[in-house]
């Protein structure tokens, strides 16, 4: 069985969610607090509070198969107890403002994960589907060094291409792109250019390869698993195993209406239903597996699946620059 960090997972987190993952390797998973029960890609504060208690009161409905990872060794605390390891994070900076000491409160209360835009702009910097690209703003990059202070990940998955850049110039830390794929391969919005994944490489980040269609294959053409290997083959080639990992963007037993945002824009997100290459779990074991047949050692595997984003998360959290 090989064992995964996946370092973005949708699904419906349910008891019988939790218990499959475990019985299918996954040991770890980054889940999205600012759209538990509905994409807000824009939180205010009250959202961004109600969102983060509702989650924690369902986790601990859980408790007997999960546990928040809140530092490094959390992890393995999380093994060892053969419980499935939670991070919370946001797919945006959560309601905040201007008032960035407020994110020591979101530390205190267990988030390791923020993403500096999704898709628009906002007071920190531009999102990809801004046309201007205009990078970070001022206090975007006051941002950048309050998540560095504080040890949490800072994610560039639906961030512009120069925000992105910006940012990774400036962090101290490794920065993580839980779930986007080459844009050379495939090219969507959404995708991260090989400027982004060279800068990446040298700042000692890690892409998560998504299984997300229309990131796979531009909407109106068919993925299949071979296409999700080629954008792994082709991540390890640009930048090397090291930087690699898996995102997967699944959304099991989710409701259609929490993606009706999305479906507003076809052109960067296909139409209902997204029909997955890498269809679940066990669809997933068996593409890892897979990577044999292109070159891969099991340690590169494995690397892949859930060693890279392991090294990253100790790195932030035990607050070590990056070499």
């Amino acid at each position: 069985m090989i064992k995964v960090f996946d370092l973005l997972n949708g699904a419906r987190m349910t008891a019988a969610y939790a218990e499959a993952s475990l019985a299918h390797g996954v040991e770890a998973v980054h889940i999205t607090l600012n759209n538990f029960r509905g994409i807000n890609p824009v939180p205010d504060l009250r959202h961004s509070l109600n969102q983060l208690a509702d989650y924690r009161a369902h986790l601990a409905t859980l408790s007997d198969l999960v546990q928040v990872v809140e530092d490094a060794d959390g992890f393995e605390r999380a093994r060892q107890a053969g419980k499935l390891g939670i991070v919370l994070g946001y797919q945006n900076v959560p309601g905040v403002e201007r008032d960035l000491k407020l994110m020591e409160l979101f530390h205190a209360l267990g988030v390791r994960v923020i993403q500096v835009a999704h898709n628009i702009r906002n007071l920190y910097g531009d999102g990809c589907a801004e046309p201007a690209d205009a990078g970070l703003s001022s206090l975007g990059r006051e941002l950048v060094g309050v998540l560095n202070d504080l040890g949490i990940v800072i994610d560039l998955s639906h961030v512009g291409d120069r925000s992105g850049l910006d940012v990774l110039a400036i962090s101290r830390h490794p920065v993580a792109v839980t779930h986007a794929n080459a844009y050379t391969l495939c090219p969507n919005a959404r995708n991260k250019s090989d400027a982004l994944l060279d800068a990446l490489k040298a700042n000692g980040g890690v892409l998560g390869i998504t299984y997300l269609p229309p990131l796979v294959r531009m909407p109106g053409e068919t993925p299949g698993v071979q296409d999700v290997v080629a954008h792994i083959r082709y991540a390890v080639d640009r930048i090397g195993v090291a930087h690699v990992g898996i995102g997967s963007d699944f959304i099991t037993d989710q409701p259609a209406e929490r993606y009706q945002e999305f479906m507003r824009k076809p052109e960067v997100y296909g139409t209902w239903p997204w029909r997955y290459p890498i269809d679940g779990l066990q669809a997933q074991q068996d593409m890892l597996a897979g990577l044999a047949d292109i070159g891969l050692a099991r340690r590169d595997i494995d690397a892949i699946a859930r060693d890279n984003f392991l090294r990253l998360f100790h790195i932030v959290m035990a607050g070590t620059p990056a070499a």
